[in-house]
């Protein structure tokens, strides 16, 4: 399996140049020459919409008040993010997210005593890396296949991602990305207005594999919004560097000299997984769009369901 689309096999020019932002809301006159070009499925932006582009790159950097009624991104490339897009394409009921290994074995209790959910439910999840042990399985992509999860829930609990969703109880809406769905989670949010990327890192300390989604993401975006005319936004110092990092290893794969896998490897959190023998997880989690769903986390059930389309 390659680890990289087509897409990126060119250095492209990047859309973000921080100086030429939208710092103020979109002026009438503006929004009039974009409607000529924008496509017939994209709507005009709101005469004041200010667009805003932000990444928090650990969860400990926001609040839950800090997210009130915004669209968060949450992110956990190694690996429980690209876990949750793979189970749901491959016909996972939905994703209930634990913070806790007792909150799971909790829940999982409760689904297995209900009419509707018995003897269709799996608990999976990892500390350290490793299957939680009584766990039906870990927290590997690579698992979750149709036979596995196909009409069953998923209690998932892992040592980050699972997490940094907690701090997303105030959101507006929240959906699970990573590399293996990041054009379809751009597409998802073309036209909202305040974007956070929510890295949930490693081990409550900073991870380059998140920072690099986050920035491919608002590179994937700004590229989106360009051609339907829509204000690329304001970003964040956080948003920015982020950028900045996914341009400079884009650059390096686009040239051939090493892989976005081998980039992965050598963050805290690739070290980690390959330490414990997860080398096959790294090479599919850096498969950019291999799996084009919009997972959506529901605020009011905490299940992580496919979006409406």
């Amino acid at each position: 399996m390659q680890a990289l689309s087509g897409d990126l096999t060119q250095p492209t020019p990047s859309p973000f140049d921080r100086t030429s932002f939208v710092s103020n809301p979109v002026s009438k006159s503006n929004a009039a020459k974009s409607e000529s070009k924008a496509s017939d499925s994209v709507s005009e932006p709101d005469a004041q919409t200010e667009f805003v582009l932000d990444v928090a790159l650990l969860p400990s950097m926001v609040s839950p008040e800090s997210l009130t009624g915004k669209t968060v991104i949450v992110v956990d490339v190694l690996r429980a993010t690209t876990t949750i897009a793979t189970a749901l394409n491959h016909g996972c009921c939905g994703v209930l997210p634990q913070s806790t290994i007792e909150a799971a074995r909790a829940k999982f209790k409760l689904l297995e005593t209900a009419d509707e959910t018995q003897g269709r439910s799996l608990i999976g999840g990892e500390r350290g890396g490793k299957i939680v042990e009584g766990f039906h399985h870990g927290n590997s992509p690579i698992e979750y296949t149709p036979e596995v999860i196909a009409g069953k829930h998923l209690i998932l609990t892992t040592t980050n991602g699972t997490v940094a969703m907690e701090q997303c109880r105030l959101a507006d809406r929240v959906l699970i990305g990573s590399m293996v769905n990041l054009t379809a989670i751009a597409n998802a949010v073309l036209e909202t207005a305040e974007v956070t990327v929510l890295c949930s890192g490693t081990d409550r300390l900073m991870t380059s594999e998140d920072v690099l989604f986050a920035g491919a993401l608002l590179d994937r975006l700004a590229a989106l919004r360009e051609e339907n005319s829509i204000p690329v936004g304001q970003m964040t110092d956080p948003a920015f560097i982020a950028h900045n990092h996914w341009k400079s290893v884009e650059s390096r794969v686009a040239s051939g000299s090493r892989s976005l896998a081998d980039f992965f490897r050598n963050a805290r959190g690739g070290i980690n997984l390959a330490r414990i023998g997860h080398n096959a997880d790294i090479e599919f989690a850096a498969n950019i769009d291999a799996v084009p769903v919009v997972p959506e986390l529901d605020l009011t059930t905490w299940q992580i369901q496919l979006a409406d389309s």
